[in-house]
């Protein structure tokens, strides 16, 4: 059980644009609530010519200071880059080659965690929400030729979220699929717990 407190808003800015600014609300306490994990392969014929606008998540543009940007902006980057390299360095002692970050794997991760912190529920798709092949593509990632996802909630730091991953059978498969060779990864706190996506794809 998360305990009452005042509500506030955290403002989160996405890394490929920081002019891009988006808005939800929290309560004060980041309590962790409990952990959880899912992982998801998709391929092409998943992918459709559709669009999508921050507006349709339900985020507001806040007007921020550039200070609240930056701040909230390197939290999330120094975690993102952590788990890269965590993800990496597993990747290396199993032979695969070292996943490339891109930006719009980051947004595409960006924009589903977001969603899953706003409705509290960990999933690969929530309700009215594209399967993972439409969010990479109406994100930028085009050309791919499969596309994976690791999501979880609850684990405080890079290391402990990457660990879990690992020692679940479907998660590490995705880690160590040798085929992948860009990812992108998000983390937000929401509904008073951390929540994490990796999006993987390849072209």
């Amino acid at each position: 059980m998360v305990p009452e407190a005042p509500a506030f808003r955290l403002y989160v800015p996405t890394l490929m644009d920081m002019r891009s600014r988006t808005r939800i609300s929290l309560p004060a306490s980041a309590t962790i609530i409990g952990t959880l994990l899912l992982s998801l392969v998709a391929f092409p014929a998943q992918a459709t010519a559709t669009t999508t606008s921050w507006a349709k998540v339900g985020i507001a543009a806040p007007d921020l200071t550039t200070v609240e940007v930056d701040a909230r902006a390197l939290w999330q980057l120094k975690r993102q880059r952590r788990v890269m390299r965590l993800t990496n360095l597993r990747r290396a002692a199993h032979g695969c080659p070292a996943l490339r970050n891109r930006a719009e794997l980051n947004l595409s991760a960006r924009r589903h965690n977001l969603r899953m912190a706003r409705a509290g529920t960990l999933s690969h798709q929530l309700p009215g929400e594209p399967r993972l092949g439409v969010r990479v593509t109406q994100a930028g990632y085009l050309g791919w030729t499969r596309v994976g996802e690791n999501v979880a909630r609850g684990y405080p730091k890079p290391r402990a979220v990457v660990r879990a991953w690992m020692r679940s059978p479907g998660h590490r498969a995705i880690i160590l699929d040798c085929s992948y060779r860009h990812i992108g990864v998000a983390v937000d706190v929401g509904n008073g717990t951390y929540w994490w996506t990796q999006n993987f794809g390849r072209k």
